[in-house]
């Protein structure tokens, strides 16, 4: 009896002890490759085998079995376009948003099979950054300033109808300020109708809102700005924490400060001095869980498994990331790059 309660003992207080760093299983990337070419900046994961991608001459793909086999369900018509972000809900539900002119979003509710144009416009000025959705229902992108007032748009009906915001609804930036259609998050939404915006350029500009966009306010954050290619390139959040990676585009050596953390929703930021990141652009980033984050760019990949406090890095290259069902993660690059990213 004093064995078997020394056992429950021993188990009781080894369960309740936090696996370090050195134990956890560790992240490494399967390469399940598309058959297409095209540079793939959306992607949005459903879960560990069902996965979208879009990105340069109007490519939408579909897996459903973990890459093993690709479904082209490109829109023929719009094949010049630039599908730089993607949102799906299920395998069969999905909405597309092009960067540059004509500016597009469209619809499909039967696995790309068949899309409805929601949105279309040739408007002067316009080049969408980013799109991302609270729920079903409700979702909101914006677009570059064309002046000096950024262009938000919202939707209530999944995106059959868009409804662009009053200018004296939407944030006051630098004349023509935006963000960097990069990986499709530079906007992200979370809970009870928060966001947060990116942009870069003159300033790594922060705007948020709490009421589904309906009021903004406006903040910068630590990283690289002054000049067209740096600024925030994209966001994550997970629990209240949130964390922005960017730099400058044209290279890691042009880079100093690419990341940092915000643990009161982005009142303040803190800079994360790791060299195994910091001083590396990163294009997209996703927090698993209260743990383990990934960053990556088509310069390399970087992990934490304690919370930011610590990185390393691992080999793949990769424009965007995005998290499906239990925390799984693929990524999507250039030529028609696409993997999974597998831990053991």
């Amino acid at each position: 009896m004093k064995n078997i309660a020394l056992l429950l003992f021993l188990i009781i207080i080894l369960g309740s002890c936090n696996i370090s760093p050195e134990l956890q299983p560790l992240p490494h990337w399967e390469e399940v490759n598309s058959p297409y070419k095209s540079s793939l900046r959306g992607i949005a994961a459903i879960d560990s085998s069902t996965c979208w991608a879009s990105g340069s001459n109007g490519k939408v793909i579909l897996t459903l079995d973990a890459g093993k086999t690709w479904f082209d369900r490109s829109i023929p018509s719009l094949d010049s376009l630039q599908f730089r972000d993607i949102h799906a809900f299920d395998k069969d539900n999905a909405i597309i948003l092009s960067a540059g002119l004509p500016a597009v979003i469209a619809q499909t509710s039967n696995g790309g099979r068949d899309w409805i144009i929601s949105y279309f416009s040739k408007e002067k000025g316009l080049f969408f950054d980013a799109m991302d959705f609270w729920d079903k229902k409700r979702g909101i992108a914006f677009s570059d300033a064309k002046d000096s007032t950024l262009y938000i748009m919202t939707t209530d009906d999944g995106g059959e109808h868009w409804k662009v915001l009053a200018d004296s609804l939407c944030p006051q930036v630098f004349p023509q300020q935006g963000g960097f259609a990069a990986s499709g998050s530079c906007l992200i939404s979370y809970s009870n109708g928060q966001a947060i915006i990116g942009l870069g350029g003159p300033e790594a500009t922060i705007l948020q809102t709490d009421d589904f966009g309906m009021t903004w306010r406006k903040s910068k954050s630590p990283l690289d700005a002054g000049e067209a290619s740096k600024g925030n390139f994209s966001f994550s959040e997970y629990n209240n924490q949130l964390y922005v990676v960017g730099g400058d585009y044209l290279g890691d050596s042009l880079s100093i400060n690419t990341i940092a953390k915000s643990e009161d929703n982005g009142q303040s930021w803190q800079l994360i001095q790791d060299t195994a990141v910091a001083g590396k652009y990163r294009s997209s980033i996703v927090q698993i869980d209260e743990k383990r984050i990934i960053a990556v760019s088509r310069t390399g990949t970087s992990y934490s498994l304690d919370s930011g406090l610590s990185w390393k890095s691992i080999k793949g290259n990769y424009f965007s990331l995005s998290k499906g069902k239990n925390g799984f993660v693929w990524g999507s690059g250039a030529n028609g790059k696409v993997a999974r990213l597998i831990w053991d």
